[in-house]
């Protein structure tokens, strides 16, 4: 029983409150007509409600003009783009023959055929260092770092301190046969043979037979016998021999990540071998 009245009481206050809502709601918004709208406040009420409209509306015109005016600008920026893009293909045909490699075969077709190896691994080598320079000074632009900084990681590949240029020239020279290996170990680490005061004094290097030279002025023939040198620092040569490996793999390398690693060990190995000089 007491359950019954509880629920009899619960639905009446639901009722009630339905309709005590549709009776707010009814007696909140009025309709204005007749002699009410020359009141003051209505012609107030409705001449803001007219300026919304107008407000609104002028909003939309102008988002749709908007709209039509980018739609245009993208279509122009389109065709501007595929214009510059078929003017810089015009432009790499016409210039073809003056882009690096071109210009380069060119030049090396003028020299003796059994010496074109060496003259394209030396292209090869400087252009891989110079591809990674660019690579790296774009991809710190895109990272929104400054122009500096950039240039500042395009230096660190793409340079050549004189060091490596000796070393690759060097394997270079020895991997084409145009040089030994037990002669180019003659030299010291400036890549300079020993100089001597005395002409007389100065060995042969390379010479396996007994040969004497003589004193243009005097009859004076002093024996010549192949030179023993002081032997490098151990470190050093270590250094080196790391470098001539590094480099070749550099050259067969495909990988530019895998390049730049070594860009950044013969970086390292040069400068330890700057140090102990």
């Amino acid at each position: 029983m007491t359950k019954l009245l509880y629920a009899s009481i619960i639905a009446s206050v639901i009722v009630m409150s339905v309709f005590s809502t549709n009776a707010f709601a009814q007696s909140e918004f009025k309709k204005i007509e007749g002699d009410e709208l020359l009141n003051p406040i209505s012609q107030d009420i409705l001449a803001k409600i007219e300026f919304s409209k107008k407000q609104f509306q002028q909003a939309k015109e102008t988002e749709n003009k908007r709209t039509a005016q980018q739609k245009l600008i993208d279509e122009q920026r389109k065709i501007s783009q595929e214009s510059l893009k078929q003017e810089i293909k015009r432009m790499e045909k016409s210039y073809e023959e003056f882009t690096p490699r071109n210009a380069f075969a060119k030049y090396v077709s003028n020299l003796n055929a059994t010496n074109h190896g060496i003259f394209w691994d030396q292209f090869d080598y400087l252009q891989v260092k110079v591809s990674l320079a660019r690579d790296a000074r774009d991809s710190v632009l895109k990272q929104g770092g400054t122009f500096s900084d950039a240039m500042k990681q395009y230096v660190q590949f793409a340079k050549m301190p004189k060091i490596e240029m000796q070393n690759i020239v060097r394997e270079l020279n020895i991997k084409h046969n145009l040089a030994q290996e037990d002669i180019q170990s003659n030299f010291d680490m400036n890549g300079k043979l020993p100089r001597y005061e005395n002409d007389l004094a100065a060995p042969c290097y390379g010479c396996t037979a007994k040969i004497s030279k003589v004193q243009v002025d005097s009859n004076q023939s002093v024996p010549i016998s192949r030179t023993v040198l002081e032997p490098k620092p151990l470190q050093i040569t270590d250094l080196k021999e790391s470098l001539s490996d590094l480099q070749k793999e550099f050259l067969e390398s495909r990988n530019i990540i895998e390049q730049k690693k070594m860009v950044f060990e013969m970086n390292e190995i040069i400068k330890q071998i700057q140090d102990l000089k």
